[in-house]
């Protein structure tokens, strides 16, 4: 366990507390378990400093990052020098930034000046001169960086393990569950209170599958609305791929979200495309769509029925909710993965070099490597063998492609984008519910088995829709008895039952999507659900993951 050097009030006084937005008196141990918007509030009331804010989560990562090794690289020292800087500032009374002095985190694959970005690849060594755009964006609001997190290696994958850092493990259950992937170092530090606010990024689902296996909102925007980049020599991802990627933020409450998107946003996105406040857009105003099945798969009975809570809970309140019927959600999830094995394994050999590769990642390495011949003689003998979903979704659709196929395959997915949208205006819709993923947190290394994940993330970078995961229950007892039938041979399917067993008390999310560069009404559900489901005892985020961890003062 970590002490903090010096003395520590038990509980820290309050100079605004006639103030409608005033936060109570909050002890020391306390100050992890606040929202961003919170600190920032009271960093400017005087009611703590960023010092305290940062040697509070220093100890608090101290605490838990044996369990979790959620942290990649600690900033501690750049962090204190930092909060003394912005404490200077409150002092002097200067204009102060939207996240002036309040602590954060960001994912080791952006890049912080100074810091290297080895995307789990242990060659990578060099130093970045400068911030990633995301990142130097929560700086100028006066954010201060804490630490890198974990990642997993080449961020292919719905767990975090690399040879560089290790594994990062759920919060709810370190010993068993993994994280998340590939922004899994962020959700799971953020879920047990050792940042308030982070910055992941998402390609499939890698910012949403993290919040939803520990219990934390994250946010993937429309691509492009936030600006980032990928550091040099990363190319095991075509570019047509690569434009389903976004940089977003996850955190505790949605309006840290909500802040941190005011911060992230780029102007000129704004300018075309402005954002409203979560609370200006009540549920009246707006058509929920919801489904539960992507039609290949479905979920766990646990993610089942936290949409179909959601869905009843957002009735209740006023607003219009039918049941959506997705349109042709198999050809969605066959191009995502044309379109992600296009570069095949010689770009993964060009990014990693001489570097090892874990087992899931040189798994995909084989895969996006077999030649057509190859699948197509191995797709009708999977299916044959009862290996449905990887033979007729899976197999035939990886492998390297040729400029005019991906050509091709940029042309389909517009047509695609277009039809989904006509499609919800034809069903009345405005934002969509649905499962995040199609199981709660699985165990370590089950991606080796469970290698497919359900389509539900990747559909809406497939569409560029922005999507969020608003973190709302947990597994009861009954949910994880109620076991698939696992007499089925695909071996799939068994692996989704295996992640169900022993499940109870895991947290569950639902996803939250609307159409292109409407954030806005994302972030507007994720508020409504937050409030309607924040008094319950099974709302994960009401909690810090790993909290019996007391934070001591001195």
């Amino acid at each position: 366990m970590m002490n903090i050097p010096g003395q520590r009030p038990d509980t820290l006084p309050s100079s605004d507390t006639g103030s409608p937005e005033a936060e109570p008196h909050v002890s020391y141990a306390k100050l992890p378990e606040l929202g961003a918007a919170e600190m920032a509030r009271g960093i400017k009331a005087g009611r703590w400093t960023s010092s305290e804010l940062v040697e509070a989560h220093i100890a608090r990562i101290g605490q838990i990052q044996p369990l979790i090794g959620a942290v990649a690289v600690p900033l501690f020292e750049e962090a204190r020098r930092a909060a003394a800087e912005a404490d200077r500032r409150t002092a002097s009374g200067e204009p102060l930034g939207p996240l002036h002095g309040v602590p954060v985190s960001v994912k080791e694959s952006l890049d912080a000046a100074g810091t290297p970005s080895t995307w789990g690849l242990a060659g990578r060594t060099a130093l970045a001169s400068e911030d990633d755009p995301a990142v130097a964006a929560l700086r100028r609001a006066g954010a201060v960086v804490l630490a890198k997190t974990n990642a997993m290696q080449l961020l292919m994958g719905c767990e975090t393990v690399n040879p560089v850092f290790g594994r990062t493990s759920c919060p709810w259950n370190p010993a068993g569950r993994s994280s998340g992937g590939s922004s899994g170092g962020e959700a799971a530090l953020i879920a047990a209170g050792g940042s308030p606010l982070g910055l992941g990024t998402d390609v499939g689902g890698s910012i949403r599958t993290p919040a939803h296996f520990c219990g934390v909102h994250g946010l993937k925007p429309t691509p492009g609305r936030v600006a980032s980049r990928p550091p040099a020599g990363i190319v095991h991802i075509c570019r047509e791929a690569a434009e389903m990627a976004s940089t977003g933020p996850l955190a505790r409450k949605v309006e840290d979200l909500a802040l941190a998107m005011d911060v992230l946003a780029a102007p000129e996105t704004l300018e075309a495309h402005p954002l409203q406040r979560p609370g200006e857009t009540g549920p009246a105003g707006l058509r929920i769509g919801f489904y539960t099945s992507d039609g290949i798969l479905p979920p766990s009975p646990a993610v089942e029925r936290a949409v179909l809570d959601a869905a009843e809970a957002l009735r209740a309140r006023g607003a219009a909710v039918k049941p959506f019927r997705l349109p042709e959600p198999d050809l969605a999830l066959q191009q995502f993965y044309v379109l992600m094995s296009a570069a095949g394994a010689e770009g993964i050999a060009e990014t990693a070099g001489t570097d090892a590769l874990v087992p899931q990642v040189e798994g995909i390495r084989r895969s996006f490597g077999r030649s057509r011949t190859a699948n197509r003689i191995l797709a009708p003998i999977l299916r044959a063998a009862g290996q449905k979903i990887a033979g007729t979704h899976l197999v035939p659709r990886l492998g390297r492609k040729t400029r005019e196929e991906l050509g091709q395959a940029v042309e389909l997915r517009q047509a695609c984008r277009e039809q989904f949208a006509a499609e919800m205006e034809r069903q009345q819709v405005d934002v969509l519910l649905s499962p995040p993923f199609l199981t709660p947190a699985i165990p370590h290394d089950h991606s080796l088995a469970m290698t497919y994940e359900g389509s539900y993330a990747l559909l809406y970078n497939y569409l560029g829709m922005p999507a969020g995961v608003v973190s709302l229950s947990q597994v009861r007892v009954e949910e994880a008895a109620a076991m698939r039938a696992v007499r089925n041979r695909d071996r799939l399917v068994q692996a989704a039952a295996q992640a169900d067993r022993n499940s109870v008390g895991l947290p569950v999310g639902v996803q939250v999507a609307a159409a292109p560069w409407r954030e806005d009404r994302v972030l507007a559900v994720m508020d409504m659900l937050e409030k309607l489901f924040r008094d319950r005892p099974d709302y994960p985020p009401g909690k810090l993951a790993a909290a019996p961890l007391p934070i001591t003062g001195n």
